[in-house]
């Protein structure tokens, strides 16, 4: 195993995509500290969340994707069972003990998808099944349009956001994704700023209001 495992281009875009899943990164934490059969990690998997299967196929899905971006490797066989069968499964284990993804070949990977007015349409009338209760249609189509209006502005905010990243040449990818989602809104000018909490503002306010509406209850925070 390496130390240190600097992953680029596609290669750091599939890593990247890979780690945002929790039972992956469980898994390479697993293999970083020992070679693990596929057996192995399904009980390791479950021991993590007793209320929740972990069916093997799951497991091998993962697997395929972890080694796809060169996280883990195959390192060996050993036999089934007891040992005493003739069938042979496959041993992992992490190719490095720390893996940084270059922040340069992140630059094009979307952040989340496009929204478009028709979609922000669908989500928010789709809160009425929560228990929020709208006044009007117009109601709906202003949040809907305030949501859209955000990312927009924050589509802007995270091209500076990489601006400031690429002075990093590695950084771990969980880390990418926290500072991109800060510096979105830390690096915006005044007037993108000032506008971003305002239709924050808008989205909440009205979004509380129509919870309310339909009988909810606001938590207590102790």
């Amino acid at each position: 195993m390496d130390t240190l495992k600097i992953l680029t281009g596609q290669q750091a875009i599939e890593a990247y995509k890979a780690l945002s899943d929790e039972n992956r990164r469980q898994i390479l934490h697993a293999l970083r500290a020992r070679q693990m059969s596929t057996t192995e990690l399904v009980e390791f998997l479950s021991k993590q969340d007793v209320n929740k299967e972990v069916k093997p196929q799951t497991v091998r899905y993962h697997l395929k994707e972890l080694e796809k971006c060169g996280l883990i490797q195959m390192d060996g066989y050993e036999p089934t069972g007891n040992g005493e069968s003739h069938i042979m499964q496959k041993l992992w284990r992490a190719t490095a003990e720390n893996v940084f993804i270059t922040t340069g070949d992140l630059d094009g990977f979307e952040a989340h998808s496009p929204r478009d007015i028709d979609k922000t349409l669908d989500i928010v009338s789709t809160m009425k099944n929560l228990g929020f209760k709208f006044e009007s249609e117009s109601e709906i189509l202003q949040i809907a349009e305030a949501m859209t209006k955000r990312d927009r502005i924050l589509d802007t905010g995270r091209e500076y956001a990489k601006e400031t990243l690429r002075q990093a040449s590695e950084i771990d990818p969980i880390l990418y994704v926290v500072f991109r989602s800060l510096l979105s809104i830390v690096r915006l000018n005044e007037s993108d700023y000032e506008q971003y909490w305002k239709t924050s503002r808008l989205i909440t306010d009205g979004l509380r209001d129509a919870y309310r509406r339909g009988g909810g209850k606001n938590p207590k925070v102790y």
